[in-house]
């Protein structure tokens, strides 16, 4: 009796297991046809999110992809320049080529500041900016309020 319960825990949970893979192919199947007919990039919402692959696939991948929708590639930034794109925290950053970064306005605890992140080319973990189009630095210090 007792033997007959640990058999079928353990028929439960290999079917399990098997349901998860496969769920975890369908999902993975579905994110790349979404990333294979991606429409051209005409707002910051069109940018999709990047997802956590390894870095030879999202290399090969995820940023000519990127490229393609309309993201601008790093070597066409001009330093100083303005761009609308998309952040989890900003629509809008300035390029600063020396420090290879995207400045944005950031609110924290009242304090408005100046912080940074990395264009989508330079995935080290954290947040990323996808630019998609030039702006002026007034759109930029609108984003300030």
């Amino acid at each position: 009796m007792e033997q007959d319960k640990k058999e079928k825990i353990e028929k439960i949970k290999r079917f399990l297991e098997e349901k998860r893979e496969i769920d975890r192919r369908n999902y993975h199947e579905l994110r790349r046809k979404k990333w294979d007919n991606l429409k051209p990039f005409k707002t910051p919402q069109d940018v999709p999110e990047i997802p956590k692959v390894s870095e030879q696939e999202y290399k090969e991948y995820y940023i000519p992809k990127l490229i393609e929708a309309g993201a601008i590639p790093k070597a066409e930034l001009e330093d100083g320049a303005f761009y609308l794109g998309d952040h989890r925290r900003c629509k809008i950053g300035k390029w600063n080529a020396a420090e290879n970064v995207f400045g944005y306005w950031r609110n924290k605890f009242g304090n408005g500041f100046i912080d940074k992140c990395n264009h989508f080319e330079d995935d080290e973990g954290f947040a990323l900016f996808t630019p998609i189009k030039k702006v002026t630095e007034e759109e930029f210090n609108k984003t300030k309020e």
